[in-house]
């Protein structure tokens, strides 16, 4: 039997267009993993409803994203969203992008992981931890001592046991995959 091939979906100029932006792009990572409403995505994001609303209109026309289902809240029509592809192929399309149509795609992965780090910031310094659609993020801040570098080896031992988890929860429950994890010291 022959083994099923991923299918990955060509990505259009307009497209990369429409995603040379910070939100969009922060919108999308959180469809990647499960559908959401306008208003979750407005929660999430940190923004009034009409700003989302504005950017999934946008991503719809774009043919990125799709309405799923609807549910009724009251007398209000809440309605859900999802990416439908998953395997996006953007590589074609990236040489004949104009310079300044680069320069803004570029601009907003940076802007969209900026915002990623400063919700991070804020709720570390409310939580300690946080945890997004696509992964978490633990932060241990320590105090420089004689025994900080045994600490340290403490918590990436913590970090071992808990991807040894992950990594059999992953492969029980999906069969295959891989994960990224990052670790690092940083002076506080």
């Amino acid at each position: 039997m022959a083994k099923a091939r991923k299918k990955e979906v060509d990505v259009s100029r307009k497209q990369v267009k429409i995603l040379s932006d910070p939100t969009r792009l922060r919108i999308l990572s959180m469809l990647f993993e499960r559908e959401m409403s306008i208003s979750g995505l407005a929660k999430a994001l940190g923004l009034t409803p009409a700003t989302v609303h504005h950017h999934i209109a946008r991503l719809r026309k774009a043919g990125l994203i799709r309405p799923t289902r609807t549910e009724m809240r009251g007398n209000l029509a809440e309605r859900y969203y999802e990416m439908p592809a998953k395997g996006i192929d953007s590589s074609h399309v990236w040489d004949k992008l104009r310079d300044s149509e680069k320069v803004a795609y570029r601009l907003a992965i940076l802007g969209m992981l900026k915002g990623m780090i400063n919700d991070s910031v804020k709720a570390i310094q409310e939580r300690g931890t946080v945890e997004w659609e696509v992964g978490r993020l633990l932060f241990y801040k320590l105090p420089w001592r004689r025994d900080a570098i045994t600490q340290v080896e403490e918590v990436l031992q913590e970090t071992k046991r808990r991807l040894a988890r992950l990594e059999e929860s992953w492969r029980t429950e999906t069969g295959a995959g891989q994960i990224a994890v990052v670790i690092t010291m940083l002076p506080a």
